[in-house]
């Protein structure tokens, strides 16, 4: 006798064992603070300090970027905890995957399901989950908006409460990433095309005015750790093939060249339908738009397009063969599945590998060493650090941003007096100023580490406990290149 499992339930489960295959299963993700982006970092803070009520320099970073409301509830109940935050992302990320699935099954349900499966065991999934990246959490934002455009629009009361709500979801995808603004510009594009009457257009026109120009500005410029102007090609070969991991040599330009001219081949047959679907031109604008930033966070809307519209693209066409056998129906989506897959399972294991091998990009591995002075707890420290939300969250010490570069050496002392460490990369050219001001303190800043991604300088006079602890200044905008 066939049971049939109600799909509520059966959501669930999938749910529980996608979560216990990626954690304990395979162990997939990484439950150390290291590998976070600083925006990640400074959000998990910004939470922690608020619940834990903890005064700490957190509040001199900056403002956190939107994740913090997505990551409240696991805040709430379980603060401190990075195992807890990071189950409560993969759950993010699986309801985003989820809401697309309902999405792309309207059009193709198999086609829906296959795309799903493999969005959920790419590499770039993973490696977004593990760091907390905003990827999963733009595509959850994007479902959210679909699902509150759709209500809006059903039930139009002008300026009533799914009216603000809408805002609210389009400030939380701006504040992202970028490419969120293709979710601001979609919903523009749809009010501009289908109107339900002129008024609301009018109201949803200026909201968008008001809210867009207000997120960005808060977030002056978005978080320091998105490189702005980077190589798509190569990120997305990256995210296709390692899930962007930061380890190695990257992937090379021909595996993202071939990405590359799929979307725009999928984009370009099937630009018709993205233009009059809210989803499809939603996914289409934040993959333009995030061209300016090709960060995995990007990538992860990219690939979630080519999956989404390319395979119900490839059904289509498989289907045009007009055979009654079963490789005459689907044996091209049969191959181009299993490619896919071998490729996405592979890049996994590379990644469980460096799991298991403890490895460190370079700039975590400064941050690891300053942790390590930092756990003697018998020796004045008092740090400032160009990653100061990841260095706090690893040395589990109060640490200040980065000071301004001063007129000489001297000043510089005089304004970071009780700070014992500096952490910085040297190779900026916005820390050359305060690379000159520390080589004129010979005999008081001693070089701990020197490497490639950065540097650790010690400041031999040493904190006192009569000495209060400084007002850093405000740290100016920081880029990796």
């Amino acid at each position: 006798m066939r049971v049939a499992i109600p799909e509520k339930y059966l959501r669930l489960v999938i749910l529980a064992v996608w979560i216990a295959a990626l954690f304990w299963g395979f162990n997939l993700i990484n439950l150390t603070p290291y590998g976070l982006g600083e925006g990640a970092a400074k959000a998990l803070l910004f939470l922690w300090s608020i619940i834990d009520r903890i005064a700490n320099p957190v509040a001199t970073f900056g403002t956190p970027d939107m994740r913090t409301l997505l990551l409240l509830p696991v805040a709430i109940y379980w603060s401190g905890s990075m195992l807890a935050t990071k189950i409560f992302t993969a759950m993010l990320a699986f309801f985003g995957a989820l809401l697309l699935y309902y999405w792309a099954r309207k059009q193709n349900n198999e086609s829906a399901l296959m795309a799903t499966v493999l969005l959920l065991i790419s590499p770039l999934m993973i490696t977004q989950i593990s760091t907390i990246g905003t990827g999963p959490m733009l595509l959850l934002t994007f479902g959210i908006g679909l699902w509150v455009s759709n209500t809006y629009r059903a039930k139009p009361r002008p300026l009533g409460g799914w009216y603000f709500v809408q805002l609210l979801v389009v400030m939380t995808a701006v504040s992202l990433h970028p490419a969120g603004l293709g979710y601001a510009l979609a919903l523009a594009w749809l009010w501009i095309r289908d109107p339900l009457n002129k008024s609301q257009q009018k109201q949803i026109l200026i909201g968008l005015a008001i809210a867009v120009p207000l997120m960005i500005s808060f977030q002056s410029g978005w978080q320091e750790d998105i490189h702005w102007f980077s190589d798509p090609l190569i990120m997305l070969s990256n995210a296709a093939l390692n899930g962007a991991a930061g380890f190695g040599e990257p992937a090379g330009w021909f595996s993202g060249i071939v990405i590359a001219l799929l979307l725009f081949f999928v984009i370009i047959r099937d630009k018709a339908f993205l233009f009059k679907d809210l989803m499809g031109s939603i996914l289409l604008f934040a993959t333009l738009i995030g061209l300016v930033a090709a960060t995995p966070d990007w990538a992860m809307v990219a690939i979630a397009l080519l999956l989404y519209r390319g395979i119900d693209q490839l059904v289509t066409f498989n289907q045009s063969f007009n055979s009654n056998s079963l490789m005459g129906q689907r044996g091209l989506v049969v191959i181009v599945l299993m490619i896919v897959s071998t490729t996405f399972m592979l890049g996994d294991k590379q990644y469980r590998q460096i799991l298991q091998s403890e490895l460190l990009s370079p700039t975590d591995d400064i941050i690891q060493q300053l942790a390590v002075e930092a756990s003697d707890h018998d020796k004045p420290f008092q740090a400032a650090s160009q990653w100061p939300a990841r260095t706090m969250l690893a040395s589990r010490r109060d640490v200040f941003p980065l000071p301004l570069a001063a007129k000489d050496g001297a000043a510089l002392l005089e304004s970071i007096k009780g700070i014992t460490h500096l952490a910085f990369d040297h190779n900026l050219e916005v820390n050359r100023g305060l690379s000159k001001n520390l080589a004129e303190l010979s005999g008081i800043a001693e070089t701990l580490t020197l490497e490639e991604a950065g540097v650790i300088i010690y400041i031999k006079a040493p904190a006192t406990e009569e000495t209060t602890l400084p007002v850093m200044p405000q740290p100016v905008e920081r880029s990796a290149k």
